[in-house]
């Protein structure tokens, strides 16, 4: 059975207030901390995710509190630095493509901090992944180099840089065509290999 400290924690703090005012992420960790150090039952379950509460009954979460009564107050207690610190609110909607838009709750209001509409935001790891495949699927050079870190990105750009330098001048190439095939050695001795399709000469790889 999932431990209540694990599974309390997994509240959404952007619900709305009594008063119909979004609420902010430290007034409910502010309320649900008051809920445990009072053993407020009802109210510590009713700030609990919606999807959560379909898996875990108000009576199988009484008897959870109840079991884990020391452990839930040293929990509130240490939620007071979280409280006056300032708690970050992260919302991602999913969209049938795949992708997601990202937004930040920011002074009460929700601005939009990547995804389709905007850079990818790259949070987590797979954050990245995700990009990557976006990129990917949409053949964007741009996006690939977004999620490169700093060394492979300027690894990358030295040898576009490189293979620049070394086709700048054409009467120095070497070409040697053989049906439908070619090679071509630049001026720094790396090789291009093309081949030709439907009446073009395509890039196969560069050496």
């Amino acid at each position: 059975m999932m431990g209540l400290v694990g599974l309390a924690l997994t509240f959404a703090p952007g619900c709305g207030s009594a008063s119909g005012r979004m609420e902010t992420p430290e007034t409910a960790l502010a309320r649900y901390q008051q809920a445990v150090q009072e053993g407020d039952v009802d109210a510590a379950y009713a700030l609990l995710a919606e999807e959560t509460r379909a898996t875990v009954s108000a009576g199988a979460f009484r008897q959870l509190m109840a079991d884990n009564r020391a452990e839930l107050g040293e929990q509130a207690a240490a939620l007071g630095p979280a409280i006056g610190a300032g708690v970050p609110a992260r919302a991602e909607i999913a969209l049938a493509s795949g992708e997601k838009v990202v937004l930040m709750l920011e002074d009460g209001r929700w601005s939009l901090a990547g995804g389709v509409l905007s850079a990818p935001a790259l949070s987590t790891p797979l954050d990245s992944v995700r990009a990557l495949r976006r990129a990917l699927a949409r053949r964007s050079l741009p996006g690939i180099e977004r999620v490169l870190a700093r060394q492979t990105r300027a690894d990358l750009a030295d040898e576009i840089d490189r293979l620049l330098s070394e086709t700048a001048d054409e009467l120095d190439l070497q070409v040697e065509e053989q049906g439908n095939s070619a090679r071509v050695r630049t001026t720094g001795g790396r090789e291009i290999t093309l081949v030709r399709e439907s009446g073009e000469w395509r890039v196969v790889e560069v050496d």
